[in-house]
C-alpha cells in the first residue's frame, strides 16, 4: 500500500506476459494505472531483462512498480495435483536452480526499485508436521533471508491451500518480511476458501 486511497494497479503480465516494458506502457498510458507489478515467467526473461530500459519505461509512462513476481519453467497447471508436485518450491530435482532464478529477480526488482519479491512458493500442506510442510518452510526462510538482505518483503501467492493454512505456514517461517500477495481468484480456482473470509484472516 503507497498510500491510504489504496491505489489501484495491474499485474503486468495479463497485459503482455513476455514484454515487461510494453505491458508497463499499457498501464499507464492506455489504463491510467499508476502502480504496477511486473513478472518473469522464463530463466531467458531474468537473463535478457534490462533494467535501466523497464525503468525508463516505468518513467515515461508514469508507473511506479510495486514488486517483481518469479514464476517457474516446468510447472504443470494440467491439474490440481500437478501443481502441487510441480510448482513452486517443492520439487527438490528443480531447487536449486529455481532458487538461482530467484535470487536473480529479487536482485532485478531492487534495480527496478521494486520494494518486493512474489512467487507462488508451492502448495502448503495442511499437517505441520510432514515433511513437505518442514522442506517449504526452510526454503522459503532461504529466499526470504536473501530478501531481506536486499530491503525487499517477499509475497507468498494466496489461494492453493485455505488461508488459515497459509497463514500458520508464514508463522512457522517466522520471518518479518514474509507476507502474501493476494489473489482472491485463485481461491475461486483451487476451491480451496472463500476470498472475503480469506483476506480477513490473512
Amino acid at each position: 500500500i503507497v498510500n491510504t486511497e489504496l491505489p489501484i494497479g495491474v499485474c503486468g503480465w495479463c497485459l503482455d506476459r513476455h514484454d515487461a516494458r510494453r505491458s508497463i506502457t499499457i498501464a499507464g498510458r492506455e489504463l491510467g494505472l499508476r502502480f504496477a507489478q511486473i513478472g518473469f515467467f522464463t530463466r531467458e526473461a531474468v537473463r535478457t531483462a534490462n533494467a535501466d530500459a523497464i525503468v525508463e519505461a516505468a518513467r515515461a509512462a508514469e508507473v511506479t512498480l510495486v514488486g517483481a513476481f518469479v514464476a517457474f519453467e516446468g510447472e504443470d497447471y494440467s491439474s490440481i495435483t500437478r501443481i502441487a508436485e510441480t510448482g513452486g518450491f517443492t520439487p527438490d530435482s528443480q531447487y536449486t536452480s529455481r532458487l538461482e532464478i530467484t535470487r536473480a529477480v529479487a536482485d532485478l526488482a531492487v534495480a527496478l526499485g521494486c520494494t518486493a519479491l512474489s512467487v507462488h512458493a508451492g502448495t502448503v500442506p495442511p499437517d505441520i508436521t510432514s515433511p513437505l510442510h518442514t522442506k517449504l518452510v526452510e526454503r522459503v526462510r532461504e529466499v526470504a533471508d536473501y530478501a531481506a538482505e536486499r530491503g525487499l518483503r517477499l509475497l507468498l501467492e494466496t489461494g492453493r491451500e485455505p488461508a488459515d493454512a497459509l497463514l500458520r505456514f508464514i508463522d512457522t517461517a517466522d520471518r518479518n518480511n514474509v507476507g502474501v500477495n493476494f489473489d482472491p481468484g485463485n481461491f475461486i480456482i483451487y476451491g480451496t476458501d472463500e476470498p472475503v473470509a480469506a483476506v480477513t484472516t490473512l
